[in-house]
């Protein structure tokens, strides 16, 4: 929404006393709000410390599920669960690295449930759960094109990380190619130009849906 320069005036004009009651009002409101506010205001802790605590949240609850033998559609749920943590996450610490490394460390426990041999599941019931993890995983390294590539050091080793745990699952693989993704994008941290184009393209030849 934007707003006009007669109405950013008069708004700097409003007495504090206004200015306060009316920012007590929006703020009860819009809880996202409320949190960006406290961190930017109050937090004894930085971004970096926040993306750890939940990245570390997320790899010990997917160890839980998979040890627990919760089915993928279940599975599927927390991750959806876990996207949506990490969309606050950024929103209340404008941590645009941490949105990629977040996603790739869920990524990462999302993937490797299916090649872990004590975790059983038919390849038929796991359509839903990877078309939604190979989605996200195109988004994610789009994601990385708006990055300054003075950030991409940060990245690189979950990148890597993630694409050996794919590499080392061939019926995974099958489906990478498949879709026309190449793990090498990953291994190599080298990602083609015009990524999102290709995303698109794949999209409406009926795959990923």
């Amino acid at each position: 929404m934007k707003f006009t320069e007669d109405f950013k005036v008069a708004l700097s004009q409003l007495p504090s006393v206004e200015k306060d009651r009316l920012l007590w009002r929006l703020i009860k409101r819009d809880e996202l709000l409320a949190q960006r506010l406290e961190f930017e205001l109050l937090a004894p802790y930085d971004a970096i410390d926040k993306r750890n605590e939940l990245a570390t949240l997320i790899q010990n609850k997917m160890t839980y599920f998979c040890e627990r033998g919760w089915r993928l559609s279940e599975i599927l749920t927390q991750c959806r669960g876990f996207s949506g943590d990490i969309t606050r996450h950024v929103y209340v610490t404008k941590d645009k690295v941490g949105e990629v490394s977040l996603n790739f460390v869920l990524l990462q426990e999302a993937f490797g449930i299916l090649g872990n041999p004590l975790y059983k599941f038919s390849w038929r019931n796991a359509q839903k759960y990877v078309i939604y993890m190979v989605n996200k995983l195109f988004r994610t390294c789009i994601l990385i094109e708006k990055l300054h590539v003075d950030y991409h050091i940060e990245l690189e080793d979950d990148a890597h990380k993630l694409g050996k745990i794919i590499g080392a699952n061939d019926t995974l693989m099958r489906y990478m190619i498949r879709v026309m993704f190449d793990v090498n994008w990953l291994l190599q941290f080298d990602f083609p130009n015009g990524l999102d184009q290709h995303y698109k393209e794949i999209k409406q030849q009926g795959f990923l849906r």
